[in-house]
């Protein structure tokens, strides 16, 4: 008996029902078995591989993990078990002790591509078997695509060509199961491209194991029967829908901590723990507080038995795999890659894991996210033919990103509202002195994130595409990013690095107290701001920052004299953190704030 032993999100999925499949229509006695999220946890363990020797298994062959299981490969080669790991994590010091370590990452690896997915050294893996490319991929080249988009690998040579040839056969005949979840996630009248495995299929194949048991979408993949895959996949459906709600939960959590104890915003890597959190939606919330707070950021569960698991996202220029091997002293289990990473510790030793990440993360060469204009236009050059043009560079995704293209000094004429909620915007705008106006689509916008009005002048950063209504193409313009206009990026990076270290007390220099420490007539033009703007959005400080300085004020400046004003007890905020000015007759000495008496101390 050959076991297939996978992982429980989309890759993992994937890689499983691929092999499975292949190995089965080759003849194999073969049989599969995922990994419970809460239950099991990434990887092998003693106890599933116990559980797999139960059922008769003379074979274990790993996809999506197993590269770090040097304790596990050990056990299984005792129990008089074979086994065969194949994966696409990167691998330490040691290699398992098995019969054959399929990585491509393996030191001594000759292979010319590296940065499959698992479900692509699985496909791989086959394709040796079989000795011929062609019939794998005519076969199962669509779940390659689902599972390597899925895992946000670098969308570039093989993988490029795995999801381009995967969307033409999802496009031109699709697997029960695969139908059934285009269906359920409304794609089914659409041409489907890279971003509707993205934001369509993989949240409801992911969903399964967030939520109850990865098994469901793996049934799902491998399913021949139209309306037991339907069946399935409103199940999942439902499981992502659930997912929503968990999420909303624990990044509400995460919002009231940061608002009882503000410095976790400002330290250089953002530490989140609670009690009970679901631990299958800890990656998404990392990645959204990684959005809001635009630094690397960990979202730990503490749980009962006194270990606390989670996720871990970071920004380009912060690899989280290296940063927590540098902490490893403090961790119980960790894996993953640059950009995202799971980890097991104590939860008492999460306060010195903190204490080590904070301190790892001062010594590395600045870091802050950034986003990279590919082009600028001016509007009269945007059309469908542009956007023809771009969608021959599809399909875009990790390191074939969509272009992102810089509109600059535009002048807002108007904002409308849209969806149940008001989350999505509507922005018309024009170019200064140019009469064509422009409409840009700005979607799931939390409260006061877009801060312009009418008459105000910003720079945006959007991608461009085309939607169909009523049987028309139509332009589409997305903002990804805005800034007030004229604003200096590199002075930018300056005050909110420095402002980070003035939050938390860290050691400055008498030049960077001098820069950072406001004046009288700032505080006053501040104060009477917030006072005409009662219940400004914090989202809203860099635009609000951009309308009180003038020649020698500057964003640090700005942000030290709000939290002055706030510690004297002038400037209030409330539950959802807008900003209030209370009524008071109260005289204030500015000088008494404790982060005005900090920066006279270094000066």
């Amino acid at each position: 008996m050959i076991c297939v032993y996978g992982d429980y999100d989309a890759d993992g999925v994937t890689a499983t029902a691929l092999l499975y499949s292949y190995l089965e229509m080759q003849g194999a006695n073969v049989t599969y078995l995922l990994p419970s999220r809460t239950g099991d946890g990434y990887g092998l363990s003693s106890a599933v591989v116990d559980r797999i020797k139960e059922m008769g298994t003379k074979l274990i062959v790993t996809v999506d993990n197993g590269i770090s299981a040097i304790d596990e490969a050990k056990y299984i080669k005792s129990l008089g078990i074979e086994l065969v790991v194949t994966d696409h994590h990167l691998p330490g010091d040691e290699l398992p002790d098995c019969i054959a370590v399929v990585d491509p990452h393996r030191a001594d690896s000759e292979c010319p591509f590296k940065d499959y997915a698992g479900v692509g050294v699985a496909y791989k893996l086959c394709c040796a078997i079989e000795g011929d490319d062609r019939a794998v991929c005519e076969d199962f080249i669509d779940l390659v695509a689902i599972g390597t988009v899925a895992d946000i690998v670098p969308l570039k040579g093989e993988n490029r060509t795995f999801v381009k040839q995967g969307l033409r056969s999802m496009n031109a005949f699709m697997r029960p199961g695969v139908e059934a979840l285009v269906n359920v996630a409304g794609l089914s009248d659409k041409q489907l491209v890279a971003s509707n495995i993205s934001f369509g299929l993989a949240p409801r194949i992911n969903a399964a194991g967030r939520m109850d048991t990865a098994e469901k979408a793996l049934d799902l993949l491998l399913s021949e029967d139209p309306d037991f895959a339907l069946e399935i996949a409103t199940e999942l459906n439902d499981a992502n829908a659930k997912r929503h709600e968990e999420e909303n939960k624990i990044l509400a959590d995460c919002n009231k901590l940061i608002y009882e104890d503000a410095d976790r915003a400002h330290m250089p890597v953002i530490v989140m723990n609670g009690d009970g959190w679901h631990e299958g939606v800890l990656g998404i919330v990392a990645s959204k507080l990684l959005d809001q707070f635009q630094r690397p950021v960990i979202v730990l569960s503490n749980r009962e038995d006194g270990f606390s698991r989670g996720s871990a996202r970071s920004i380009e220029g912060f690899s989280m795999f290296d940063a927590l091997t540098a902490c490893s002293e403090h961790l119980v289990m960790y894996g993953g890659h640059a950009q995202a990473a799971g980890l097991t510790l104590k939860t008492e030793d999460i306060p010195k894991f903190m204490k080590a990440m904070t301190e790892y993360a001062y010594q590395q060469p600045l870091f802050y996210p950034s986003l990279s204009v590919d082009c600028k236009l001016n509007t009269e050059t945007i059309s469908l033919d542009l956007v023809n043009s771009i969608k021959l560079l599809e399909p875009f995704g990790a390191d074939n990103p969509a272009p992102l293209f810089g509109i600059y000094d535009l002048v807002v004429d108007g904002i409308t509202e849209l969806g149940d909620k008001k989350q999505h915007l509507r922005i018309y705008a024009h170019k200064d002195g140019k009469n064509n106006q422009i409409t840009l689509m700005n979607f799931n916008v939390p409260h006061g994130v877009f801060p312009h009005k009418n008459g105000d002048k910003f720079d945006a950063i959007v991608t461009l595409d085309k939607s169909v209504w009523n049987g028309q193409d139509r332009l589409s313009i997305v903002i990804k990013n805005t800034r007030p206009a004229g604003v200096d990026d590199d002075t930018m990076v300056k005050c909110v690095k420095l402002y980070d270290k003035i939050e938390l007390r860290s050691a400055l220099t008498t030049e960077e107290a001098k820069f950072a420490t406001p004046e009288r007539p700032l505080f006053a033009r501040l104060y009477t701001y917030l006072k005409k703007n009662q219940g400004l959005s914090m989202n809203s400080f860099e635009y609000m920052a951009n309308k009180v300085c003038e020649n020698g004020d500057n964003l640090c400046k700005a942000r030290v004299a709000l939290l002055a004003l706030v510690e004297l007890g002038i400037v209030t905020y409330d539950a959802n953190g807008d900003l209030y000015v209370p009524e008071t007759d109260n005289k204030f000495d500015l000088n008494d704030a404790p982060v005005m008496q900090y920066l006279s101390e270094v000066k």
